[in-house]
């Protein structure tokens, strides 16, 4: 309530109560009552015009009839947002005016949802929505103590202990069983309030044929990059467009272990101090122009005899330590042969079960079947790339060098590779498909593009109503405030 109405409100029970006392008594000295009356006013008038300037310091918001943002609520989400900044080493303060109005705004606009949703009966819950809400969020929060407990619990303790511990770690952070039921109820009344304003929304040809072309646009654009466009794929997004060069192919990727990997990984490092130091010695030594001074140019003055027998007589000498002799072209190209070797002999370990998927493969058996039973690279087992494969070109980046250039060796659709030796093991690689390049036809993925511009849509609508209710409480915004 804001202050004109706490006046208004005062006012009106002190002329309510000089009524009843006039008709009540009215032989007494009404004067004398009417002036006591008058009184008490203009005390309780100067006690509002005392407390007022404290009062509009406490308001950093007003909105609608009544609506107020306290200072004290607005200072808890500034001080949320300094703790995130000061986590990345950055401060607030360069960006405070800024932030604080969007926190003044978020709070208005997340009081006039309340708002709306209270004035509609949307938050008026009955028993049963509430306590399935509070069985969702109880069993929300101890998958959190589930989840942090080994965070936050030290090794020794009990079960008990462990519990308690993470219970106030959790609390620490916010996050408290009443403070997720709360936050359960409110996102519940919130998502009624979303499909109430949205019911009756629907999409056109027109609206389906315009995200479709912005979605192509898009994508034509985005996808230019190999990264971005594998990562569309297999994230299982929706697919407008796609690039010239690709090819669909599966593979069965038999796996280093962990000591094989280990090995690998160390040799590997080995080779490439090798090849460092075999380019260092190929590279032509740079040499220094000596830097040449004239005798006219330069005058020496002689030192003064304080400063001369401050000098040491003599230098002590420091012995540099030996240049080792870089080593010879053959020596090193032989340490490189014998770590080609060693990376070989890791393979053959993993070769023959590559060439068994080979020959099962070339005995009639579906590529398919061979990953079920010797595949260990998981892409092939979760969808959506299982069914839909990698997409590789010559120019991909996403992959291993050796797996994409053994994907591009494979001749047509239908065929694999041989034993491609990769980072991880051997790839036995599958041509699954050709890729065609340029748009999807709309027809094919019309649902998937119809679900989208309706998402665009509903979503529109609703920020487009929400807006229109802010506009209407007329928001004041007191940033000086806090």
């Amino acid at each position: 309530m804001n202050m004109k109405k706490l006046l208004s409100l005062v006012l009106a029970m002190l002329l309510a109560l000089s009524a009843l006392a006039f008709a009540e008594e009215a032989q007494d000295d009404l004067q004398a009552r009417l002036d006591a009356a008058n009184a008490r006013v203009a005390e309780l008038e100067a006690l509002v015009e005392l407390y007022k300037p404290y009062y509009e310091k406490q308001v950093v918001a007003e909105f609608g009839e009544d609506g107020v943002i306290w200072r004290d609520d607005a200072m808890k989400e500034y001080e949320a947002a300094a703790s995130a900044y000061a986590q990345y080493g950055l401060s607030i303060d360069d960006y405070a005016d800024g932030i604080k109005e969007d926190i003044l705004k978020s709070l208005v606009k997340s009081a006039v949802i309340d708002a709306k949703a209270e004035a509609l009966g949307l938050s008026n819950l009955d028993d049963e929505t509430i306590a399935r809400l509070q069985t969702e969020a109880t069993e929300t929060f101890e998958n959190y103590v589930d989840s942090y407990r080994s965070y936050f619990a030290a090794e020794d303790a009990t079960d008990e202990e462990a519990r308690e511990q993470t219970l106030a770690a959790l609390e620490s952070y916010g996050m408290t069983q009443d403070a997720l039921t709360q936050q359960t109820i409110d996102g519940y009344v919130d998502e009624q309030l979303y499909n109430y304003v949205t019911a009756d929304v629907a999409v056109t040809d027109e609206d389906i044929k315009a995200k479709y072309d912005a979605m192509v646009a898009e994508a034509q654009e985005s996808y230019a990059d190999d990264y971005s466009y594998n990562n569309a794929r297999n994230s299982g997004n929706l697919i407008v467009w796609n690039p010239e060069g690709y090819r669909a192919v599966k593979h069965v990727l038999i796996k280093f272990d962990d000591a094989q990997a280990k090995q690998y990984s160390e040799l590997h490092s080995t080779l490439d101090s090798l090849n460092a130091e075999l380019e260092a010695l190929n590279a032509p030594a740079e040499t220094e122009t000596p830097v040449e001074i004239e005798d006219a140019d330069v005058e020496v003055e002689e030192a003064p005899v304080e400063e001369a027998e401050a000098t040491p007589e003599t230098t002590p000498e420091v012995t540099p330590e030996p240049t080792p002799e870089p080593r010879s072209r053959e020596e090193i190209q032989a340490d490189i042969g014998n770590i080609a070797t060693e990376i070989e002999a890791l393979y053959s370990q993993l070769l023959p079960q590559a060439q068994q998927v080979i020959d099962e493969f070339n005995g009639g058996a579906d590529f398919n079947s061979l990953i079920e039973k010797y595949n260990a690279d998981p892409g092939m087992q979760n969808e959506p790339t299982a069914t839909n494969g990698y997409a590789v070109s010559a120019n991909s980046t996403t992959w291993d060098p050796a797996f994409t250039e053994g994907a591009m060796s494979i001749e047509a659709v239908g065929q694999i590779s041989g034993p491609v030796y990769g980072q991880n093991g051997i790839h036995v690689i599958y041509y699954l498909s050709d890729i065609t390049p340029g748009p999807v036809a709309l027809e094919d993925i019309a649902d998937a593009v119809k679900d989208a511009a309706l998402q665009d849509k509903t979503a529109e609508t609703y920020d487009n109503q929400v807006n229109a209710w802010i506009e209407e409480a007329k928001p004041v915004y007191h940033v000086d405030r806090f």
